[in-house]
């Protein structure tokens, strides 16, 4: 009998939607040249039928009333702030994903967490990307000696799975998912397919031995985690590190987490001996001495389910060219566009024939409404040649007629506030019910339109 050849599937590595036959464009997420071709076994993609006759094979389900909540013995990172964006530590048998640019320090992170907890535990570390040599020299300069952290160069997931079963260690790291593949698939490692199933397999065996297993992701230049978006899907925490190669601080942001609350933000400071991290952001994000500065204006905004105080820059020069600049770093651009529009509008500030630069100190990127208010009085500043009170801070969302509006979680921001020294704050007066469950020892101020701004800069 002739054997049946293997089946031809054609796979999309942005999205992982599958098809019969190759494109030029995926027709799922319109992304071009991201359809690949992948081989599997024709069983793999066509299952027989089952016999209806056939006995129940499920279990028979439970009202939900009924289902007791499991309680999670989390195990600390070692450093509070990530423990915070994992939502209080690692839950035992969970897998987590962290994906970032190369070179920005997530071997170094993952090294760091494997240092804390080899004190008290067994670690694994597989690593498919360097070498014993290597691992173990960075481990020298980060004053690492220690014989609880086993390294690996294993490669074959199914190896990795009965060395887990075998060693019964506290925690396991895949660095990274792309160097490793299953034996029983004829793709090669790093394929839509591997990284499907390589990843299937380790959040089984997690559940199975209550092993947490972290991998880290690569990062492609659209800035996504390279593979289709099911492997964020199969996971159940994602954190992003971000920061470039030439700044010294590292953010950690995560964007799902099926144990806690994601948008929390933890910040490190690389240094040579490894990773440090930074429990006072204040210093970071925010750079005053005191006294009124042109164009600066301090805000408050939200990451996840803490808040941080923010230092909004804005500069207003006259333009050379034929069409003004609007410019932002850390920023919505957009943004930028609709609120010198609206400016140039209510307050009648020459903005058509000036550039615009908007920054937000210390490097960090948000995309909140409530910074519109702030980003407005700094352009304001600037223009008019103006100093902002070092003492003051701006919270608010502005609309097309420049109107203020109010914004949500005003008591976190207020406290957040008052920890920096702030003794007055000019913000949304339609949230004046809240001002009374928040009332601080600085002065609260009211405004309801964009015009009440140059009553409340110097």
């Amino acid at each position: 009998m002739k054997k049946k050849s293997p089946s031809k599937i054609f796979i999309c590595t942005s999205c992982g939607e599958s098809f019969p036959r190759w494109s030029g464009k995926c027709p799922s997420c319109e992304s071009w040249n991201t359809i690949e071709e992948e081989t599997g076994s024709g069983a793999k993609f066509s299952e027989k039928k089952q016999n209806i006759l056939s006995p129940a094979r499920y279990e028979m389900p439970i009202p939900i009333n009924q289902v007791s909540a499991e309680k999670f013995k989390r195990t600390s990172t070692g450093f509070s702030e990530l423990d915070l964006v994992l939502g209080g530590g690692i839950v035992p048998g969970s897998i987590i994903l962290i994906g970032g640019e190369p070179g920005v320090g997530k071997s170094t992170l993952i090294l760091e967490v494997a240092k804390n907890l080899a004190s008290t535990s067994k670690i694994i570390y597989v690593s498919g990307e360097e070498s014993s040599g290597q691992i173990g020299l960075r481990a020298k300069r980060m004053g690492i000696d220690t014989d609880s952290i086993l390294l690996s160069s294993e490669s074959y997931v199914e190896n990795i799975v009965q060395m887990m079963e075998h060693l019964e260690p506290k925690l396991v790291f895949i660095d990274s998912i792309q160097t490793v593949q299953k034996e029983s698939l004829v793709n090669q490692a790093g394929t839509v397919t591997q990284l499907r199933e390589s990843t299937q397999s380790f959040m089984e065996a997690a559940k199975r031995l209550s092993i947490p297993v972290i991998l880290i992701g690569h990062i492609t230049k659209e800035g996504q985690i390279a593979g289709p978006k099911v492997l964020e899907h199969l996971v159940d925490t994602v954190l992003y590190f971000e920061g470039d190669k030439l700044n010294y601080y590292r953010i950690i942001r995560s964007v799902k987490n099926r144990f806690g609350a994601v948008g929390d933000i933890a910040v490190f400071e690389m240094k040579n001996n490894g990773l440090e991290e930074v429990k006072d952001r204040n210093d970071l994000f925010i750079f005053r001495d005191g006294e009124n500065t042109e164009g600066s204006v301090l805000s408050a905004v939200l990451e996840g389910t803490r808040a941080l105080s923010v230092e909004v820059q804005a500069l207003v020069a006259k333009s050379s060219l034929a069409q003004a600049r609007r410019m932002s770093e850390g920023l919505d651009n957009k943004r930028l566009i609709l609120l010198c529009a609206v400016l140039e509008k209510y307050l009648g500030l020459p903005l058509s024939g000036s550039d615009v630069f908007a920054n937000l100190a210390g490097g960090l990127n948000v995309d909140e409404p409530s910074l519109d208010l702030a980003i407005c009085a700094a352009i304001y500043s600037s223009s008019m040649g103006l100093s902002v009170p070092s003492k003051s801070a701006f919270l608010g969302e502005v609309g097309l007629s420049g109107e203020v509006r109010n914004v949500g979680q005003l008591g976190l921001r207020l406290k957040e506030l008052e920890a920096l020294g702030v003794d007055k704050v000019i913000l949304p007066i339609s949230g004046k019910n809240e001002w009374k469950e928040n009332s601080h020892g600085f002065e609260l101020v009211g405004i309801k339109h964009l015009k009440e701004i140059p009553s409340h800069i110097q």
